[in-house]
C-alpha cells in the first residue's frame, strides 16, 4: 500500500511538472532577476517557524518524559524535514514515533498532538487567506467575517477538534488556560512561514505585498493538502502558478515566475531544518 501511494506520488509529482514547465514561458525566465541577498531573509524565516513550532509543541504537552527546549526543537526539525520531503501527509504519520523516541511521548499522546496542532494549522492560513484576500478587496465584508471565524475557530480549537471529529477522543484537550498562548503561537509560525514566502519570491524576482504574500500562503498550503506528491513537486509549483494567475498574471508568465520560486523556498526550508539540527548537535546539552 505504501509503495503504491509513493509510485502515485511520483506520477503526479513528475506529470504536474511536465505540464507547468509546457505551460511556462520558459523564454521569459530571467536569471537575472534573481536577488540573491533575499535569500538569507527566507532561511531566517524558516528556521524561526522551527522555534515556534518546538514552543507550541512543548506547550502543548506534559506527556513527555524529555521537556528540554533543545530536544523540541529538533524535533520540530527533524519533522519538518521529513514532512517537506514524504508523499502529501505522509510526513505527519512519523511525528508520533518521533516524539516518542525524542522526547519519550507515548505513540498515541504523539498522534494527538499532531493532529491538534494541524487543526491550528488549518485555522490560521484559512484565517491569512481571508486577511488576503480581504486586503485585495475581493468580497472584503465576506473575508473580513471568514478571517473572524477563523481566528475564534483557532482560538477555541479544543472545541472545534471536538465538534469536527473528537481526535482520538483527546485530541485537543487542554485546559482553556492553554488556549491563548496556543493560538498566538501558531499564528506567529504562519506569519513567519509568510515571510519566508515574501522573501523567496522577492529572491524569485516577483515581489508580493503582504495580502499577496498571505494568498499565496492559504493556495500553496490546500493545495498541497489535497493533493499526493512527493515533496510538493508539482503541485506546489502548480498551486503557485494557479495564485499568481489568479493575482492577474498570464498563465505562461505565473508558471515562468513558479518555477523560480518554488525551488528558492523548498531549498531554504530543508536548509532551514539541516542547519538546525547541526547546531543543535554541535551545541552541548
Amino acid at each position: 500500500m505504501r509503495s503504491k501511494r509513493t509510485l502515485l506520488a511520483i506520477v503526479v509529482s513528475v506529470g504536474l511538472m511536465v505540464l507547468v514547465a509546457y505551460v511556462a514561458d520558459i523564454g521569459a525566465i530571467d536569471l537575472t532577476q534573481i536577488r540573491p541577498g533575499y535569500l538569507p531573509l527566507a532561511l531566517i524565516a524558516y528556521a524561526g517557524t522551527l522555534i515556534l513550532r518546538a514552543c507550541l509543541l512543548r506547550h502543548l504537552t506534559t506527556e513527555a518524559t524529555d521537556q528540554r527546549f533543545t530536544s523540541w526543537w529538533s524535533l520540530a526539525a527533524r519533522h519538518q524535514f521529513l514532512f517537506t520531503l514524504a508523499p502529501s501527509g505522509a510526513g505527519d504519520l512519523t511525528f508520533p514515533v518521533l516524539a516518542n523516541r525524542m522526547v519519550g511521548m507515548p505513540l498515541t499522546q504523539g498522534a494527538a498532538l499532531i493532529a491538534g496542532t494541524r487543526l491550528r494549522d488549518i485555522c490560521a492560513i484559512l484565517g491569512l487567506g481571508c486577511v488576503g484576500l480581504a486586503g485585495l478587496g475581493l468580497a472584503a465584508p465576506v473575508m473580513i467575517m471568514g478571517a473572524i471565524l477563523c481566528g475564534l475557530a483557532l482560538l477555541f480549537s479544543d472545541l472545534t477538534g471536538r465538534a469536527v471529529a473528537r481526535l482520538l477522543r483527546r485530541a485537543l484537550s487542554e485546559a482553556p488556560s492553554a488556549r491563548w498562548p496556543a493560538a498566538c503561537l501558531t499564528a506567529m509560525i504562519w506569519l513567519c512561514a509568510s515571510c519566508a514566502i515574501a522573501a523567496g519570491f522577492a529572491a524569485a524576482g516577483h515581489p508580493l505585498s503582504i495580502y499577496q504574500t498571505f494568498i499565496m500562503l492559504a493556495g500553496l498550503n490546500i493545495v498541497g493538502a489535497l493533493a499526493i506528491s512527493i515533496g510538493g513537486l508539482g503541485i506546489a509549483e502548480a498551486g503557485a502558478a494557479g495564485v499568481l494567475t489568479f493575482l492577474g498574471l498570464p498563465l505562461a508568465e505565473a508558471a515562468a515566475i513558479a518555477l523560480i520560486a518554488r525551488p528558492i523556498l523548498l531549498v531554504t526550508n530543508l536548509a532551514a531544518s539541516g542547519l538546525t539540527e547541526l547546531v543543535l548537535r554541535a551545541t552541548p546539552r
